[in-house]
């Protein structure tokens, strides 16, 4: 190292002296049964890394010792298997939070990895309590197999694949647990994007160093806290760092290349363009191909998102390009440069790869097809330490499990973010679509629980028009998403992608139900009455009043609270509450949606099919003391089969009881200071 650089201060790091690595891509060890599937063993290891030419080694953990890891490449279809062996030491060389539930009774170094978008079985999928340490001397709850099948059977996309372990995940990723998991299809073969030496997968984090070049982070957060180590509330670093070098400079022919950018940074978004201005074409998403290419100046990737894109440097020859990143949060003269392409290479053949017109066949899922819409709400609390928290559904992880779509059903799902900033939620399994945001009044939700619209609904940003696995949450807005349970059934997750909030119990389970008619579920059916007026809201407003069953559990002995009717108009038919269909209007129960509640009288429509006969069934009452309840049975039309949905549920926020101190909402004083 020389004298003037501090790898603590990133103005005296030089740019664009190290050249962007491409990783090294897995070999299979061997083949496994009668049709020769391909069988992995990646060993997760601590090793020494060089982030750059001027700094000493770091210690790093990587699969097989690398930083980033192997690349694995499959072909849709064909099954291959990998074991994720642990050869980590016993002892976490970065700082480990111990009062974070799964960590303070478990062993201090834990792993699982999870194969990020992709289609699998529950048991493969890296379930955060499926983890294991050393030599699998003790395993989690969730543990139960040593080698993951991934069956590939979905398009050909780009994946990667990370640690999951519960309350570990931000520090085993930051550490370097992490590679990219390439997924090639016949379509990629016959559409000959540009490929070999001309396709880079490019993993894209930020870093903070100490002085000896070894890889820093915070033992607590900004504000004083009883508890060291302490978990941060976003941890954001000084350097970026791409494919393991801290500003990498590739040096390209005048030709098309493609690029598979992944952010996997802990807290850090970006949007990345190029500093000449040019445009790119955005050839594919988190899911895969587009259905077209696309021209876009820039493309914003929040943790966990891929965009794949072809640069075509052919006009360019001879120019210094930088990949530079425009996000407006935590921005400075240096996190605002990720890369640099230098065109100088002479072009080696001529360069025959294509951009096709037609891509992907497009498979939309419709919101008329939706068997359930779900509200899920975002919010802030505080732990038993006083430190900031944010929740999914009003609920930390342990709670039991709200979220549970039938198999082979279509669901609608509904983020109302009433924190102050972004989240990038993810949900494992299944790739979705982005349907639209809108924005509400965060005030008025967070101080009466009722959601008003401010504003007309927005449709998904261009460069997010493909399958999604991760969406941009945006503050004060509901996020509408769509999805197919399809597959597989069991356990799995939904998270914020945010490291430090996902550690931080901003993660809840998923359970995929079989043999479960994929109509309204019983946990899903409180609605309210809603009307719709000509006459009132001429602003395109929308208000919702009450509860939905996921907060009765915060809300005990608190009696004579009736629910209110509000009237509703909405500007979209995909978001009213009350529908007609072949002119036959429904308008569900008024019911209220507090725990002691008394005659309470419910109607139950999980009306369906078998073999041409109608049932109606009645659901088992869920609110806990009760008495008097009256269910009624209600003959639904045939054409509102499957059709009865949960829109009018909107969740309150969590509302600070004397008797949950542990949960209170954080007071706007403290809410406003960026923690995040």
């Amino acid at each position: 190292m020389t004298k003037e650089v501090n790898p603590t201060d990133p103005a005296t790091i030089p740019k664009f002296v190290d050249e962007l690595p491409k990783p090294v891509t897995a070999k299979p060890k061997y083949y496994k049964g009668q049709q020769r599937k391909d069988y992995y063993e990646l060993k997760m290891m601590q090793a020494e890394h060089c982030f750059h030419k001027d700094f000493p080694k770091s210690i790093i953990w990587g699969y097989n010792g690398l930083y980033p890891g192997p690349t694995i490449e499959a072909i849709k279809d064909k099954s291959i298997y990998v074991r994720y062996s642990n050869q980590l030491p016993l002892k976490h060389f970065l700082p480990v939070d111990f009062s974070l539930h799964a960590a303070n009774d478990s062993k201090e170094v834990r792993t699982v990895t999870h194969l990020h978008g992709a289609n699998v079985d529950w048991e493969s999928d890296g379930h955060p309590e499926a983890w294991y340490t050393r030599d699998y001397a003790q395993t989690g709850p969730k543990f139960s197999k040593e080698i993951h099948e991934y069956t590939n059977h979905q398009p050909g996309t780009t994946l990667w694949y990370h640690d999951h372990a519960m309350a570990l995940t931000r520090l085993n990723v930051y550490a370097g647990l992490a590679g990219f998991y390439l997924l090639r299809d016949s379509l990629e073969e016959r559409s000959n994007l540009p490929c070999g030496d001309y396709e880079y997968p490019i993993l894209i984090q930020d870093k903070s160093f100490n002085e000896d070049g070894s890889l820093y982070y915070p033992d607590e957060p900004p504000f004083p806290v009883p508890v060291h180590p302490s978990i941060t509330p976003g941890f954001v670093g000084n350097t970026i760092v791409a494919n393991g070098k801290v500003w990498p400079y590739l040096n390209v022919e005048p030709r098309k290349y493609r690029f598979r950018f992944l952010n996997g940074s802990n807290r850090r978004g970006y949007v990345i363009s190029l500093s000449n201005g040019e445009p790119m074409i955005q050839i594919g998403t988190d899911g895969g191909l587009l259905t077209a290419p696309q021209e876009i100046q820039s493309v914003e990737l929040l943790p966990a998102e891929r965009t794949d894109i072809i640069v075509d440097f052919s006009k360019y020859e001879g120019q210094e390009i930088t990949l530079v990143n425009s996000d407006e949060d935590f921005i400075d003269e240096h996190t605002k440069e990720i890369m640099q392409f230098n065109v100088c290479l002479p072009l080696k053949c001529e360069d025959t790869s294509e951009i096709p017109e037609r891509l992907a066949v497009s498979m939309d899922l419709h919101s008329h097809d939706a068997h359930i819409e779900r509200h899920l709400p975002l919010t802030a609390t505080t732990d038993d330490f006083g430190r900031p928290m944010l929740l999914l559904n009003n609920r930390m992880y342990h709670d039991p499990t709200t979220e549970k779509p039938a198999l082979d059903s279509i669901e609608i799902w509904n983020f109302l973010n009433a924190t102050q900033f972004d989240h990038p939620i993810h949900l494992h399994l299944i790739q979705f679509k982005i349907l639209e945001r809108r924005p509400f009044d965060m005030e008025l939700y967070q101080n009466e629980g009722r959601l008003e619209f401010t504003g007309p609904s927005e449709k998904p940003r261009n460069y997010e028009q493909g399958w999604k696995d991760t969406v941009k949450a945006e503050a004060g807005k509901v996020t509408k998403i769509i999805m197919h349970w399809k597959d597989h059934v069991g356990h799995y997750m939904w998270h914020c992608h945010f490291l430090e909030h996902e550690d931080h119990d901003m993660m809840r389970p998923i359970l995929v139900m079989k043999d479960v008619h994929p109509v309204q579920e019983q946990h899903a059916e409180i609605q309210h009455e809603v009307e719709h007026s000509q006459e009132q809201h001429h602003d395109d407003s929308t208000i919702v009043t009450g509860n939905n069953e996921h907060t009765v559990p915060l809300l005990n002995n608190i009696p004579h609270i009736t629910p209110t009717e509000e009237t509703i108009e909405y500007a979209h038919a995909s978001l009213q509450t009350t529908y007609l269909e072949d002119e036959v209007e429904y308008n569900p129960q008024t019911i209220p949606l507090l725990t002691t509640t008394q005659n309470i009288t419910r109607s139950t429509e999980t009306a369906y099919l078998v073999d041409n006969v109608e049932y109606n069934q009645l659901s088992t009452p869920f609110l806990n003391n009760t008495k008097n309840i009256t269910f009624s049975n209600v003959e639904l039309p045939e054409h509102q089969i499957h059709k009865v949905s949960d829109s009018e549920s909107i969740p309150q926020p969590i509302f600070p009881f004397t008797e949950i101190q542990a949960r209170q909402r954080i007071p706007v004083r403290r809410r406003r200071r960026r923690w995040y």
